[in-house]
């Protein structure tokens, strides 16, 4: 079962303060719930933005946390950390900040991160994964992974319906009804993993 906790994780993106939550997703795995998923509101403050999901899942023995944050200013990302729990021990950590030697250093921590070296990368961001779960992708072509600290293509598939491809060749399918995103759902290892609007909870 250690394969599907991974596989929740890689699709989740989530993060942790207290706050009110905007939308509460159902994370379902072959017709079951198994957790849920929340976005919390972003405070706009001079030019300043924060994108924040979190999310609880318990799957046989495996009981996870996932959590993720994004800062922006004036529209650039400024720094995001992403989390993963299981069982209440630190899997992974992967934290994006800006740099003075280059635009952005990522550093990897936690179990599953003990060989990932630093990396830095050059190119301005504004769009992440977690984002995509606060308004939908219109004339976007790729956002930034915050768990893997590459950049994933985004293919629109349909109206209101997107593609991402994320850096381990999984994919991920985004709808959305009326700029609000509806769904997320992916196909791995065998298990269909769904993120469903909880609409009674909005």
């Amino acid at each position: 079962m250690k394969v599907l906790s991974i596989t929740v994780f890689g699709i989740l993106f989530l993060s942790g303060l207290s706050a009110k939550a905007q939308n509460v997703y159902d994370v379902i795995v072959a017709g079951r719930t198994i957790g849920s998923l929340k976005v919390f509101d972003d405070k706009g403050i001079d030019n300043k933005e924060t994108h924040r999901i979190e999310s609880d899942f318990k799957v046989m023995f495996y009981k996870g946390k996932y959590a993720t944050q994004t800062d922006y200013v004036q529209g650039k990302l400024v720094s995001a950390t992403c989390s993963h729990h299981v069982n209440g021990d630190l899997k992974e950590k992967t934290l994006t900040k800006s740099s003075t030697k280059s635009l952005y250093e990522i550093m990897f921590s936690g179990e599953d991160a003990e060989d990932k070296p630093k990396m830095v990368f050059n190119s301005p961001i504004s769009s992440t994964i977690t984002g995509l779960y606060y308004k939908e992708p219109v004339n976007v072509s790729e956002v930034y992974s915050e768990r893997y600290g590459k950049m994933c293509s985004v293919k629109k598939l349909s109206d209101g319906k997107y593609g991402v491809s994320l850096p381990d060749g999984k994919q991920g399918i985004y709808s959305y009804k009326n700029g609000l995103c509806q769904e997320v759902k992916t196909d791995l290892a065998g298990f269909k993993l769904r993120i469903v609007l909880n609409e009674k909870r909005l």
